[in-house]
């Protein structure tokens, strides 16, 4: 591994750094995810392209510990990534469907983790559970499947940074409850 080459990456690795170890030390693991360069996206800690956000590591095994998280996030600032079920389902819906939802005041969703991003918004729930059938319908709305990985704010992509609709760090790190959110989608419908 390098180090950074630039003063920008060292502050980016810092910035990127800090949210991975928020991330695990309230329980999430983490996993280092390649580096959008402007352009395509690299492996970090070389220049070598790689087809999309995909984790770095050879075993792309799940980071638990602070001083792993340190390490490589020390080294270039990758993706931060989780692989969904392990430690939050990931249910996958249009940013208009959960903006109203959020507007309705329905607390499932306002105690929900959501992040933005180009392909809409991602819920983080408790589990994986059988999408209603009113949203199974839709078809825009999902689970990610169990095991995919997951981008987590503050993750570069082609169409800029990811952000928190809804903070996990307001939430205590709890993921919303699987059942009662799709409730709330439903009844945004």
């Amino acid at each position: 591994m390098r180090t950074p080459a630039s003063p920008w990456a060292d502050e980016r690795c810092r910035a990127v750094r800090g949210e991975a170890l928020q991330y695990v030390a309230n329980g999430w693991g983490v996993v280092p995810g390649s580096v959008w360069n402007g352009r395509r996206y690299t492996l970090g800690h070389c220049p070598s392209f790689v087809d999309g956000l995909v984790p770095v590591t050879l075993s792309g095994r799940t980071l638990r510990s602070a001083r792993e998280v340190w390490s490589w996030w020390s080294v270039a600032p990758y993706g931060v990534l989780i692989r969904a079920e392990e430690d939050v389902a990931v249910l996958t819906a249009p940013r208009s469907l959960v903006v109203r939802a959020l507007k309705r005041h329905h607390p499932a969703i306002r105690r929900c983790p959501v992040i933005l991003g180009p392909f809409g918004a991602r819920l983080l729930v408790s589990r994986q559970t059988p999408l209603r059938k009113e949203l199974r319908d839709d078809l825009l709305v999902g689970m990610m499947p169990a095991t995919s990985c997951v981008a987590l704010p503050p993750t570069k992509v082609p169409a800029g940074s990811l952000s928190w609709l809804r903070d996990p760090s307001e939430l205590g790190y709890r993921p919303g409850n699987a059942d009662a959110v799709q409730i709330a989608l439903v009844d945004a419908l």
